[in-house]
Order: structure tokens, then C-alpha cells, then sequence
């Protein structure tokens, strides 16, 4: 199953994840650790949830009691798929070709 564009967004997400692959995480913590707003996370959480990276969950709390709505908690899927292995991979290849193409850049001519 191949993955997402790995996008600046996409790798702040993943490295918010990747903190502690074990942990849930609800996305305003995503967007307080990347810095990135509500409406860039969540379409970026749903495809990496659709690849197999992320699984998610609604949290169960009686809302009126806790005086906000419900969360939905996200973490890096682990079994049929790894998530955090997927995640670390693509993010060192990233690294690789952004390093690569840094190497190769174009160096303009010095004038005669």
C-alpha cells in the first residue's frame, strides 16, 4: 500500500506522532505540536488513517458532564500495518531526496 505526498505538513504531523508511537494523541494536540491549524491536520490525519498508518477513535465521556465535546484520539496503527515503521521510513526517504536535491542544485554561472 504506498503512502501519502510527503509534504512539510505531512512530516510535522507524523513527527507529532512519531513523539510516542504508543500514545493517543487528539488533534488539537496535533495542531499545538505542529503548529499547523485544524483544517490542515485533519484532512492529513484522514489519509494517513485511509493508508493504514494512523487508526483513530471516538472517545466515550458523557459530553454534558465534561463540558466539551468528544475527542477523537489518533495514534500510529501497529499490526497487519506499522504505522510508526511506515512513518520512519518514508520520513528518512523524504529526508534523503530533499538532501539530494539540495546537492544537486543548479549553481548559476560566475560572469566573464
Amino acid at each position: 500500500m504506498g503512502g501519502p505526498r510527503m509534504t512539510l505538513q505531512v512530516r510535522l504531523v507524523l513527527g507529532a506522532l512519531l513523539d510516542d508511537p504508543a500514545r493517543e494523541i487528539y488533534g488539537l494536540e496535533i495542531c499545538d505540536a505542529t503548529g499547523l491549524p485544524p483544517g490542515t491536520i485533519y484532512p492529513i490525519l484522514a489519509r494517513l488513517e485511509s493508508t493504514g498508518w494512523v487508526v483513530s477513535r471516538w472517545e466515550e465521556i458523557d459530553q454534558h458532564a465534561a463540558g466539551r465535546p468528544r475527542r477523537r484520539y489518533y495514534r500510529l496503527s501497529s499490526g497487519a500495518v506499522d504505522g510508526a515503521a511506515e512513518a520512519r521510513l518514508a520520513l528518512a526517504e523524504a529526508d534523503q531526496r530533499r538532501r539530494r536535491g539540495a546537492r544537486t542544485a543548479i549553481v548559476p554561472k560566475e560572469a566573464s
